[in-house]
């Protein structure tokens, strides 16, 4: 004979009963008492222990739904922990005493997690049978539909859901989601807005909608999928303040490097990879070091992710002094180092400073530089740089002579000293490509033009759309060209290479910088000809 466990019913306040969803009065094993520190926060193993002797002494229908309502408390408690089987334990428990649409729904998710898909999908439209107005089973069958990629069902599925509860707004964004798969991104744009609005305006009248950062996330994505960056950024921006997402903060980083901002993203990953240090953010912080020219630092990140991204771990030695490039990789260029030493410099007085700021070695010293021209830029992302520096910039790239790591390094570096990055670091890396394109003795503006968009809508993507939309225009309007700003002086050197003029039309250029260097670069044409 069982022996019987003595009970004390412990009141409870009607707001903490209702929110636990408890009796008024629990019935707690006296043994247990001591267990119970906080009455807001009573231990699930304690209410089930007591309910169950409650239940034993007194067998009516009151007790026995909070029984077995804990039961299934218990067992998603259980299933979340991973203990599948001692999940099914309770799970047939509370079958035992009250066989209804719950079972099914809840050995549907229990399936699902054993991955048991068909067998899943079977209890999931039994659970429906029994009840067909439940919306989570509804949301649930989606959720398993689209993992098996059937979106017409799925979404039939989610419908049913939204539609059960409009203030369940996961299933709305699922049905985003699926128009995301399907890309049809306008439609996916306007589910996520109507969630957004949906939790705006419930929480403006006072009402208790669950907030969904996730909404945010994806119409972020949706956003840069279309290139539509300056919404994208707003957009994660929204979202971050309801929640700080490591999602939110990676794709914001993505957003702001193709709108140009690039300490900005630089900024967010740091901040990101304190929180969050995995191989994949710590590598777009090291590549976005490399960019800004933190060579040393970009090392380090690269080495702790050196064997996810062996790739950019031997890339950045080359910059660090670690390797040699020309002991791996051949030199297209160095056909051109004879002929670059005949040809004169359009901007000898900015040469002769630059010579005056370097090592040994022909790399730039930034602290030299500043003392000697007095220059100093405080980081910054530029997006609009005026062209007054090139100068300078170009001497780095050419007193490299035919060394590419060198070439970019000093130009890089030279550029963050004199405008800061965004539209700057991508005039100035289209510039320096363009310089080696030339060096390697090569002609096809249009091949380079699609070659070097890649790398370029990377770090300004408007810069990259203006370089490609040159296939499609005209080369020859370059002469009275405006070259004040950076990114005219660039579009504007590809223009007269693609031309190919004349010593008499060069002549006729009106911009000085422009001509000087155009004169340079067709003298190297020339030359290796």
């Amino acid at each position: 004979m069982n022996k019987i466990k003595a009970i004390v019913y412990l009141p409870l306040k009607p707001e903490v009963a209702k929110r636990l969803n408890l009796p008024l009065k629990l019935p707690i094993l006296a043994e247990d008492l001591v267990l119970i520190t906080d009455q807001n926060n009573i231990p699930l193993d304690v209410i089930l222990r007591g309910l169950e002797e409650q239940y034993s002494l007194e067998k009516d229908n009151y007790w026995l739904s909070y029984l077995v309502y804990f039961y299934y408390e218990r067992f998603k408690q259980l299933l979340n922990a991973r203990k599948y089987d001692d999940a099914s334990t309770y799970l047939e428990k509370a079958k035992t005493l009250s066989y209804d649409y719950r079972y099914h729904f809840y050995n549907a998710l229990l399936q699902t997690r054993l991955e048991n898909y068909d067998i899943a999908e079977i209890e999931f439209k039994q659970a429906l049978a029994l009840n067909p107005d439940f919306p989570l089973a509804h949301y649930e069958l989606g959720n398993l539909l689209f993992s098996k990629q059937d979106y017409d069902e799925a979404l039939e599925e989610y419908t049913k859901a939204y539609q059960l509860e409009p203030d369940f707004l996961l299933p709305l964004m699922r049905v985003g989601d699926i128009y995301v798969e399907l890309s049809q991104l306008d439609d996916a744009e306007l589910v996520y807005k109507t969630v957004i609005q949906r939790f705006t305006a419930a929480s403006k009248e006072g009402f208790q909608i669950e907030p969904l950062p996730e909404a945010y996330l994806r119409l972020g994505v949706v956003y840069n999928l279309r290139n539509q960056y300056e919404k994208a950024e707003a957009t994660f921006k929204e979202g971050l303040k309801i929640e700080k997402r490591s999602e939110m903060l990676y794709n914001l980083a993505h957003t702001l490097t193709r709108l140009g901002k690039h300490f900005d993203a630089y900024n967010v990953l740091y901040e990101l990879s304190k929180d969050v240090p995995t191989p994949e953010v710590l590598n777009e912080m090291g590549v976005m070091q490399r960019r800004l020219g933190l060579y040393d630092e970009a090392y380090e990140t690269f080495e702790r992710v050196k064997d996810d991204f062996p790739e950019n771990f031997e890339r950045i030695q080359f910059y660090v002094g670690k390797k040699n490039l020309e002991d791996e990789y051949p030199n297209e260029m160095k056909r051109a180092e004879g002929i670059l030493e005949g040809i004169d410099f359009p901007f000898a007085d900015e040469l002769d400073t630059i010579i005056e700021s370097t090592d040994d070695d022909g790399n730039v010293l930034i602290d030299k530089f500043v003392e000697k021209t007095g220059i100093f830029v405080d980081p910054f992302d530029n997006l609009s740089p005026d062209s007054e520096y090139v100068p300078f910039i170009f001497s780095g790239m050419y007193i490299a002579g035919v060394d590419p790591i060198m070439m970019e390094k000093n130009a890089t570096l030279i550029t963050i000293a004199t405008m800061g990055a965004g539209l700057s670091l991508a005039c100035t890396t289209t510039f320096l490509r363009f310089y080696q394109y030339i060096l390697s003795g090569e002609y096809d503006v249009d091949h380079f033009l699609e070659e070097v968009s890649g790398e370029i809508e990377e770090l300004h993507f408007d810069f990259s759309k203006e370089l490609l939309s040159l296939l499609e225009k005209p080369m020859d309007d370059f002469f009275d060209a405006n070259c004040e700003k950076y990114d005219g002086l660039v579009i504007n050197l590809i223009k007269v290479l693609a031309y190919q003029p004349s010593n008499d039309e060069i002549e006729q250029i009106g911009d000085k910088y422009l001509s000087g260097l155009v004169k340079f670069f067709m003298d190297v044409q020339n030359g290796l000809i």
